[in-house]
């Protein structure tokens, strides 16, 4: 069962962490003390291994249970190598820190209780520290990759692949196809469709080609001749006959069947099922960032917006004696924009246009606007007249990444043209965002920059955000419309 073979390389995650872990572990201790490369206090000499063993249960566990949080061991869409190394330095700072508070917490505590109770552990040195940390980043990063290419090379020769059938072949059926397509990481392998609609033979265009293997009331045969495993149903709810039938001949087989119900072109945002005194109840517009997750993200937002305003203060000042000596009108430009809820705030942002620029009422700001000054045309380019927002970001009015925060205009024509446009809302606006950093900026079509919102809105992660903020840093600032 594919379910198994999940819980199976999971497994395999699980034991190469520990492994890794434990060898990093000991090899800091090695290296620290006996490679006679980082001088050893004459005084303290060299401790004993056992004093330091003591604590690495402390430390597979605070990595552990971190990774846990973090999603680390939940089967899903194939990470890339940068999204896998950042997750790795962040539970590795996380886990040292954890330590850290729990040694003080111990020592603390051993030191105040009955004697019975009294105990200390070894402190350990921030150099122990330093090398443990780079060590086990790279450790664990060097044992996942050979599990990613050991189960590679085991799927290219045939072993351990999970054959899918799908039943449905239009738009919702070839949707899950794709999506399957991108777990061939886990041996995951689309054998073809079942429809009533298509003829047996048709090819139907996903992933170089899969065929139409019969009706769906041939679904038994085709478990059998194809070795199928797991069963994907996505046909429309129409459809409900075919849907009854199918799960009946497949309760005879042992594979496991999904129905993927027909709510594609509803979706929005994310769909999650919910219990209401028992019965399941689907929201079709649910918002991944809440709770413990919305908190994660606007501490985040505190400490680096107010880091970056204390840093970035004397350019500020610089920028605007720059304005001030080369236009006439004030530093600073607020503007209403629409935000979280459809909250209502202003935007600030360094002046680039000459005053009255709107006086004829709210204009969208084009590539070659003759209301923009000559050193405004410069700061919109590398997007410094966007660096005051950081203050918007404090406030909480927004976030570092998020959609973009639109005039209330221009959303009441958008949300005319557009029924979902108000649901990128259900978040605050963001400094930088998905669109912004592949290139889809207010001269680009607002269908476009509302699918990549959607998709962060969908995939939200603090590591997405760290992806985001990293792509913004090494080039996404550059608004190339502006010459």
């Amino acid at each position: 069962m594919i379910s198994k073979h999940r819980a199976r390389l999971s497994g395999l995650f699980v034991g190469s962490d520990l492994l890794a872990i434990t060898l990093s572990f000991l090899y800091t201790y090695l290296f620290r003390f006996f490679a006679y490369i980082i001088p050893v206090d004459p005084a303290k000499g060299v401790p004993r291994i056992g004093s330091y063993l003591v604590l690495l249960p402390i430390f597979l566990a605070a990595h552990l249970v971190v990774f846990y949080l973090q999603g680390f061991y939940k089967a899903r869409l194939r990470r890339t190598r940068l999204e896998d190394f950042v997750t790795i330095c962040l539970n590795s700072v996380i886990s040292i820190l954890i330590v850290l508070g729990l040694l003080s917490y111990f020592n603390a505590y051993g030191q105040g209780s009955a004697p019975l109770f009294r105990f200390n552990l070894i402190k350990l040195s921030h150099v122990f520290l330093a090398i443990y940390g780079v060590a086990v980043v790279f450790t664990i990063s060097f044992f996942r990759n050979q599990i990613y290419y050991y189960m590679n090379r085991r799927y290219a020769r045939g072993l351990n692949l999970q054959n899918v059938l799908i039943v449905g072949a239009g738009d919702l059926g070839r949707t899950v196809a794709q999506k399957l397509i991108e777990y061939k990481d886990l041996g995951f392998v689309v054998k073809g469709f079942l429809d009533d609609e298509k003829p047996a033979g048709e090819v139907i265009l996903v992933d170089g080609g899969l065929p139409v293997l019969g009706k769906v009331a041939e679904v038994g045969s085709v478990i059998e001749a194809q070795a199928i495993q797991e069963i994907y149903v996505a046909l429309s709810l129409s459809s409900y006959a075919e849907i009854v039938e199918t799960l009946q001949i497949v309760n005879k087989y042992p594979v496991n069947i999904r129905i993927v119900p027909d709510l594609f072109q509803l979706l929005t945002l994310k769909a999650m099922v919910h219990d209401l005194d028992g019965f399941p109840v689907i929201s079709i517009d649910e918002v991944p960032l809440q709770g413990a997750a919305k908190m994660v993200k606007r501490a985040a937002d505190i400490v680096v917006s107010g880091l970056g305003l204390i840093v970035l203060s004397p350019f500020f000042l610089f920028v605007g004696i720059l304005i001030k000596l080369t236009s006439r009108g004030p530093v600073f430009y607020h503007q209403e924009r629409v935000g979280n809820d459809g909250r209502r705030f202003h935007i600030h942002k360094f002046r680039t246009m000459i005053c009255n620029a709107e006086k004829d009422g709210p204009q969208m700001c084009q590539s070659d606007d003759p209301r923009v000054t000559r050193l405004g045309r410069f700061l919109r380019k590398y997007s410094i007249d966007e660096l005051p927002q950081l203050i918007n970001v404090f406030k909480g009015e927004m976030s570092l990444v998020g959609p973009r925060a639109e005039r209330p205009e221009f959303v009441r024509e958008f949300t005319e043209a557009i029924p979902k446009y108000m649901l990128r809302h259900k978040v605050r606006a963001g400094l930088t965002g998905w669109a912004q950093v592949h290139g889809l900026r207010q001269d680009t079509s607002i269908e476009k920059r509302l699918e990549y919102d959607f998709y962060y809105i969908q995939n939200w992660s603090l590591l997405f955000d760290i992806k985001i903020l990293w792509k913004t840093l090494r080039g996404g600032f550059i608004d190339k419309s502006v010459k």
